[in-house]
């Protein structure tokens, strides 16, 4: 899943890196242009699978 970076607003930022439990899925994420780091956790029962 990508992101849009909350400091310059560049949309579909790919994860450095991910981790995934039974609820949840933690994503690392830089943006290639400003260089802002961040992450994120999702509850894996928010976003079924496709």
């Amino acid at each position: 899943m990508t992101d849009s970076c909350p400091r310059c607003n560049r949309r579909d930022v790919p994860p450095r890196a991910e981790r995934t439990d039974d609820t949840q899925t933690r994503s690392a994420y830089r943006c290639p242009a400003c260089g802002h780091a961040w992450i994120t956790s999702r509850l894996r029962s928010a976003y079924p699978a496709a």
